[in-house]
């Protein structure tokens, strides 16, 4: 498993994920990969960094509905689940937040959105822009963003 912590990512056997996830307050999110019509892939800015849209699961929500709300919430994007790629890929970051640290795991869905329509950011969430990439652009800006975003880009192919 790779962890993130800031900018660093390391390789952690399974056992210390374990361990964490018993010390750390336990947050589980999902989000969303968006492949537009032509090929192109979707980045939003958030916090003056390239990101991608995620957040939280709600009480009773599977990860796939999370992630497909989370997506709608934070671009305005009606999307659908891609049928090329059913399982998700998982990152794992920690974050110390309001003086306690946090392990969140987040669950990535490949997505699919007809055309390439418009981003109407969530400001409220930091959000500013969304970017529509080829995908050699994108896993650039991937890996000049967030530990779990190379992860992430790491597992898409071009």
């Amino acid at each position: 498993m790779k962890l993130s912590y800031r900018r660093h990512t390391f390789n952690v056997p399974l056992c210390f994920l374990r361990l964490l996830k018993r010390r750390m307050r336990y947050v589980r999110a999902a989000g969303g990969v968006v492949e537009a019509s032509d090929g192109s892939l979707l980045a939003i800015v958030r916090n003056g960094r390239y990101d991608l849209p995620k957040g939280k699961v709600e009480l009773g929500e599977t990860l796939l509905q999370a992630a497909l709300r989370e997506v709608e919430e934070e671009t305005g994007l009606k999307v659908l689940p891609a049928t090329r790629n059913p399982q998700p890929t998982k990152t794992y970051h920690i974050y110390n937040l309001y003086g306690g640290w946090h392990l969140k795991q987040t669950s990535w869905f490949a997505m699919r959105a007809d055309g390439k329509p418009e981003v109407v950011p969530q400001l409220e969430e930091g959000i500013t822009g969304g970017c529509w990439f080829s995908p050699d652009e994108w896993h650039s800006a991937m890996l000049h963003s967030y530990g779990t975003m190379r992860t992430v880009a790491a597992n898409v192919t071009r």
